[in-house]
């Protein structure tokens, strides 16, 4: 039997297929999260083995191959500006050719609320459904 809770309130409904999607979904789900644990591992032994034959080489990718089987790995930086200041006094005139400058405008709750109920707002923002989001509750 299937169960439908909706807020507090729980009903139960007679339906095959989504009883089997249920139970699908928890299995495989299940089973995805077991196998990223092992590639998680695999992952870090890749990485580490990758480390300590690259060394001090600067080169930023290395393949590791078996019979038909390579893994690639690709080394980089996350680097941000976090103090634009001293940055642009550093730089002086080669700030602007060197850094790009984004401007985001994120919308508040309220706001979101109102774009979701206002076709005028419509015409100055974006709103899209997002996928819904599935999740195994234990």
């Amino acid at each position: 039997m299937l169960r439908v809770k909706i807020g507090r309130e729980v009903t139960e409904q007679k339906d095959r297929s989504a009883e089997g999607a249920v139970a699908d979904f928890v299995e495989i789900k299940t089973e995805i999260d077991a196998l990223n644990e092992k590639l998680k591992v695999a992952k870090e032994v890749l990485i580490d083995k990758a480390v300590l034959i690259l060394g001090d080489d600067e080169t930023s990718t290395i393949t590791f191959s078996v019979d038909d089987d390579s893994v690639q790995i690709s080394f980089g930086y996350d680097i941000k500006v976090k103090d634009e200041d001293t940055l642009r006094k550093i730089l002086a005139d080669r700030f602007d050719d060197l850094v790009t400058t984004k401007t985001t405008f994120t919308p508040d709750k309220k706001l979101k609320e109102m774009a979701l109920e206002d076709d005028g707002l419509h015409e100055c923002m974006s709103v899209k459904a997002k996928t819904p989001a599935l999740k195994v509750v234990k």
